[in-house]
């Protein structure tokens, strides 16, 4: 506690005393020295301010982020087969001798059960080799026909073969057919069936085609 506090009430005792005792007590208190002044009061000291919390470190940007050490561009290590998922499409290659063949694959069914599926290999020599199945029950005679989104693909392709799984029709894509692929959002492929008066058309997505087809060239090499 400050001593002021203290000091207050002591000052008006001793004069409380002072005034109440006999006369000869005035005068042996006379001669005796006045009480010392109360001594003033020490400023209170400002506490300084607290420092101001330094401020957050900024996140580093998504982009400045460290990319993968080891991406895989190539063959895993001692794998002679490879299958991997790219939006609607699958990657399929087989190595053996040092020789790769690399497919893409869709298909498409119901219950378990493939109903259409189209296959296309690698490029090569400018051209890419396909096959697609499709279902039973489609006029021969006329063939297929194919647009991306809805621009007309060339001329169309005829049935090849059909077994108990469905007609086989044998395409040959061009570099330019292929790389339209990789921009578009689907594939149709029409064909007419028996007294129909409009052709039944097959939608195949293209999701994910783009970096198929560039893994698939990059597992052939």
């Amino acid at each position: 506690m400050s001593p002021t506090r203290f000091a207050r009430p002591l000052v008006a005792l001793a004069f409380l005393a002072c005034a109440s005792a006999p006369a000869f007590a005035q005068e042996d208190t006379a001669s005796e020295p006045a009480p010392a002044a109360e001594p003033a009061p020490k400023p209170r000291q400002r506490k300084p301010p607290p420092p101001k919390p330094a401020a957050p470190a900024k996140p580093a940007p998504a982009s400045a982020a460290a990319a993968p050490a080891n991406p895989v561009t190539g063959w895993p290590p001692g794998a002679t087969s490879v299958s991997e998922t790219y939006g609607t499409w699958t990657v399929t290659c087989t190595r053996e001798d040092n020789k790769s063949e690399c497919t893409l694959l869709q298909s498409q069914g119901t219950k378990g059960r493939r109903e259409f599926a189209i296959e296309i290999r690698s490029p090569a020599d400018g051209r890419a080799q396909g096959l697609i199945l499709m279902p039973l029950g489609f006029n021969l005679e006329p063939g297929v026909s194919f647009k991306l989104d809805e621009a007309v693909m060339g001329k169309g392709a005829p049935f090849l073969s059909c077994t108990i799984d469905g007609c086989l029709v044998p395409v040959s894509l061009p570099t330019l057919a292929t790389d339209t692929m990789k921009t578009a959002q689907n594939l149709t492929i029409s064909a007419m069936k028996p007294d129909a008066k409009e052709p039944s058309v097959i939608t195949v997505p293209l999701a994910g085609f783009g970096a198929a087809l560039v893994r698939a060239g990059l597992l052939s090499n």
